[in-house]
């Protein structure tokens, strides 16, 4: 293994591990029975999983970049044409088959329930949104029968399947004023009251039990937050949720409780605007990461790993890390975990978080009205090369990085950098399977329940 690949590496439990685990569980069921958690609060939907975590909860928007409901379920509600399996070979998905070469472009075959016209609307909507870059050069296909869509002028059908093979460029069923997941799901939200935070209610309709080590088929996923870490923890402790973020309890570890980690969500990103010119040479905000700890925001379920892992000698741009004092960094006030990650940040860099609302944050980013920026960005796909291209796209980069760029690389040409995996770490009931979804997230499809 090469240094690289030594310091990219990440301490997860295999699949094959965690799968075995959950296996061995299901076989003592007298045991299980004892460790099960109280009884479901009234009102909750049968076989349902419940699960609090510490970033915004909303309605998905599955092309949107920065959007982490879409990246924890979006693949499951939202599936693309074709999707990279373990092995990395792409498989087509809501596709019948790999593009088919005509005279006027790469025909797609449509799985029999997909509408075409909602393959065109979909990737309209990439196309201004999180996959603008890879997009660029991939033009809106044209319906052509019943189950079949073209994509004029296309000859490339390996780097097309490539291109649509990313949760940047998920298939929904776009009606007035709402998306609609593809799959056999309905989508709900209770909003925020005076005792609760906002919950999104994700309700499967009823089909065959789950082949997952006999266990039925999980039916609805209950999702609430921004839930501060303590009562996340403790919640999870008590029995009233299956899956926790970053632990397996506050004050002890759950009973059977297994360890998970299912790997980026997407990323934290660090980017500077217009407002300093000292940020502004390439490779400068590269520099102020690495100049931080590598495990400073570990607590924080926050890792420089995979494609964050800390860069090598080679890799770092000749700038000595410096920040004017007191600059400050601004962050989402609706990201709680990101204003915690900005304060750890500003207080080792002399700066000061700035947290400020949705509104303000995105009229500031398409300004580039501030000195340094955090935030949420989710990748292309979960290659190297994906996240270079998502970065690439943050900071409206007009072309592609070249294959084989990684996001360091990159950074050292910009003015941003991708900075910390957003992981989803944490711990399931023993009673829960949850595997991990193709690119990243909760695969409700092959959930179940002991």
């Amino acid at each position: 293994m090469s240094e690289r690949d030594a310091r990219r590496a990440k301490p997860a439990l295999s699949r094959r591990g965690f799968l075995g685990g959950a296996l061995a569980g299901a076989l003592a069921l007298s045991e299980l029975r004892s460790l099960r958690a109280a009884a479901p609060p009234s009102g909750r939907p049968p076989r349902a999983v419940r699960m609090r975590w510490p970033w915004p909860v909303q309605l998905p928007d599955p092309h949107a970049i920065d959007d982490l409901v879409a990246a924890l379920l979006g693949t499951t509600l939202f599936p693309p044409l074709y999707v990279r399996a373990i092995d990395g070979v792409i498989e087509p998905h809501l596709a019948t088959a790999p593009p088919k070469e005509t005279p006027l472009g790469m025909r797609v075959d449509l799985a029999p329930h997909l509408r075409p016209a909602d393959v065109l609307a979909s990737v309209a909507r990439a196309r201004t949104s999180g996959a603008r870059l890879a997009f660029k050069d991939v033009p809106v296909p044209r319906v052509d029968g019943a189950h079949t869509v073209v994509f004029e002028g296309v000859t490339d059908g390996e780097a097309l399947m490539r291109k649509l093979a990313s949760p940047l460029a998920a298939t929904t069923r776009v009606e007035p004023r709402r998306i609609v997941p593809t799959g056999p799901y309905d989508l709900s939200l209770t909003e925020r009251t005076q005792s609760t935070q906002p919950t999104l209610l994700v309700q499967r309709h009823p089909g065959p039990p789950s082949p997952t080590f006999g266990a039925q088929r999980v039916l609805a996923l209950e999702l609430s937050g921004p839930v501060e870490l303590e009562p996340l923890l403790r919640a999870f402790e008590r029995g009233e949720t299956d899956v926790s973020w970053i632990g397996d309890g506050l004050f002890q570890p759950r009973l059977g409780a297994r360890p998970m980690d299912l790997g980026p969500l997407a990323y934290l990103s660090l980017r500077a605007g217009a407002s300093l010119p000292e940020l502004q040479r390439p490779g400068a905000v590269l520099a102020l990461v690495e100049s931080l700890a590598s495990d400073r925001l570990d607590h924080l379920g926050l890792f420089r790993r995979g494609h964050c892992a800390p860069a090598l000698p080679d890799e770092l741009p000749p700038i000595e890390p410096k920040l004017p004092p007191r600059t400050p960094i601004l962050v989402r006030a609706s990201f709680p975990l990101a204003i915690a990650a900005a304060e750890a940040i500003a207080w080792d860099l002399g700066g000061v978080a700035a947290p400020v609302d949705d509104a303000v944050f995105a009229r500031a980013i398409e300004a580039r009205n501030y000195a340094l920026a955090l935030d949420v960005t989710r990748g292309f796909d979960d290659t190297a090369d994906g996240a270079a291209l998502s970065l690439a796209t943050i900071v409206h980069a007009t072309a592609a990085p070249a294959p084989g760029t990684t996001p360091t690389a990159f950074a050292a040409t910009t003015t941003a950098a991708l900075g910390w995996e957003v992981a989803l770490v944490g711990a399931q009931a023993a009673e829960v399977w949850i595997p991990r979804a193709p690119f990243g997230g909760l695969d409700l499809e092959g959930a179940g329940r002991i």
